[in-house]
């Protein structure tokens, strides 16, 4: 195949041999202009350095986001920000607690809570707002009521687990899912 090439070249004439030649030599700068133009766009990837920390970015929805509401604060040494003080028995995210009926209102409960869901542990009164898919359990999970008519069921002294869709902690008020008379 080489020797057929070879002879076909050499019955061509000088110029169009020349010509062949140049086309050749441009094809190839073509593909080295490439793939030089390839490497050089890629992202420049640089490692992080030895104890450097890495910038941490998370966002937090604000479902997920605690309240402020009984937090113990804590200077931070770096930055001079005051950020809630991170207790291993407390975690960051809470979505249920107990506590005793004050009063039925129309859409909500004011509850005293026991302060489970609060970084100082205090007990303070929480306000309940229902929705419509808040569900309420009576003892023993027998019997469940959807929505507003849970309130009809529940009197004030009752001891109830509330459970929220959205973290509880430090919030006095906030949107419950699920109800449980204890």
């Amino acid at each position: 195949m080489l020797k057929f090439l070879r002879k076909k070249i050499q019955s061509l004439s000088e110029t169009q041999q020349n010509i062949i030649t140049v086309i050749l030599v441009l094809f190839n700068i073509g593909i080295v202009i490439f793939w030089i133009n390839f490497w050089v766009s890629l992202p420049e990837t640089i490692p992080p350095k030895i104890g450097e920390k890495p910038s941490p970015v998370i966002e937090t929805s604000e479902l997920l986001k605690p309240g402020k509401v009984g937090e113990i604060m804590v200077k931070e040494e770096e930055t001079g920000q005051e950020k809630p003080l991170v207790i291993p028995t407390l975690p960051m995210a809470i979505f249920s607690t107990t506590g005793v009926i004050q009063e039925v209102k129309a859409d909500r409960l004011i509850v005293e809570g026991d302060g489970f869901n609060f970084a100082d542990q205090k007990p303070r009164e929480l306000t309940i707002i229902f929705t419509d898919s808040t569900i309420t359990f009576e003892k023993n999970r027998e019997i469940k009521y959807q929505g507003l008519t849970g309130l009809k069921h529940l009197k004030e002294g009752m001891k109830i687990l509330i459970s929220g869709d959205e973290n509880i902690r430090g919030k006095t008020e906030f949107k419950v899912r699920t109800i449980n008379i204890l």
